[in-house]
């Protein structure tokens, strides 16, 4: 009971991280969730900050390789399965000063194997993982697990591509994310009879969507508490592999459409466009940003970083 008390006060936000915490996250694999975590974490770490970059695409971990390294000897497999172990054990540096990757091991194939201990354990290791930012490369999918760790992290970024497909998962993860969220406060507010009663008459209401529902339950429920909790929830967005404006159009419409639907906040951190030196550099085994520090989407991930921590930043030293 104290490992599940303890979950749900991350969920709630009651203990406040020892770092920002970013998580990358995405409705379907091959968007580049990976590139995107990676190129955060070398330009927060240039600004001079101390960054910690953990892949929690447990089964499938490729993090390493978008940093232009070798796996590492250890990673979450030995944290998860000894208890003595902490993170700092696990944590590898990499050839960018200020920035320590967290491996995730392949060999955990099933990421359901985690016990509800073992969650809490690794949550709360993250909360009080001394850095200024740890980001979070989460696996695809709605996965329990991986809405547990998107819903802890204090920035929430979702990466999507132009594909019809690809949206459509994107905000597939945006619903599965939102009601797990709200689900968390039914606990917290007591709100389930609530909840339940202004579903029975749905239709007499004009219920339709999740910003109905908010609307309506903001109206049955007094607690300013819960408002401000529900509206510090953000989506941020990251079109990547954009080809025309029309593409890059498509991230405003995300945008509008999120605010709309969900009735919440929703900031479009801008789009990246589709380059072929990005395998390249991964087939070289050195990130894009070393080796092409002139191209466009190095200025475009600067800017996204910039947006994120609200700082300058000086070019990534090869």
């Amino acid at each position: 009971m104290v490992e599940i008390n303890n979950v749900r006060k991350i969920n709630r936000g009651i203990n406040r991280p020892k770092a920002r915490i970013i998580a990358v996250a995405g409705g379907k694999g091959g968007i580049g969730k990976s590139f995107v975590s990676s190129s955060l974490s070398i330009f927060l770490a240039n600004m001079g900050h101390k960054v910690v970059s953990i892949d929690l695409d447990l089964g499938c971990s490729n993090l390493h390789t978008s940093l232009g390294l070798a796996p590492p000897p250890k990673g979450l497999q030995d944290f998860i399965l000894k208890p003595e172990t902490k993170l700092t054990d696990i944590m590898h540096p990499t050839s960018f000063a200020g920035l320590s990757l967290i491996g995730g091991n392949n060999s955990i194939d099933d990421v359901t194997q985690l016990s509800i201990p073992q969650k809490s354990r690794l949550m709360s290791s993250i909360y009080h993982c001394d850095a200024d930012y740890v980001i979070l490369d989460l696996s695809a999918g709605t996965h329990e697990l991986t809405l547990d760790f998107f819903l802890m992290a204090t920035d929430k970024i979702i990466v999507t591509t132009p594909e019809p497909s690809s949206i459509e998962n994107a905000y597939r993860f945006m619903k599965a994310s939102f009601f797990k969220f709200i689900k968390r406060y039914e606990y917290q507010y007591q709100l389930s009879p609530v909840i339940a009663e202004l579903m029975t008459q749905q239709k007499q209401l004009g219920i339709r969507s999740p910003n109905d529902l908010l609307k309506r339950l903001f109206k049955e429920e007094e607690s300013i508490s819960l408002k401000q909790q529900i509206e510090r929830f953000k989506f941020n967005i990251i079109l990547n592999q954009c080809r025309s404006y029309k593409d890059i159009g498509l991230g405003h419409s995300i945008k509008s459409v999120s605010q709309k639907y969900f009735g919440l906040p929703t900031e479009f951190l801008g789009h990246l466009d589709y380059d072929n030196a990005v395998w390249q550099s991964l087939r070289s085994r050195k990130h894009l940003l070393v080796e092409h520090p002139h191209s466009q989407l190095y200025t475009q991930l600067m800017q996204m970083s910039r947006k994120l921590a609200h700082t300058e930043i000086r070019r990534v030293a090869s």
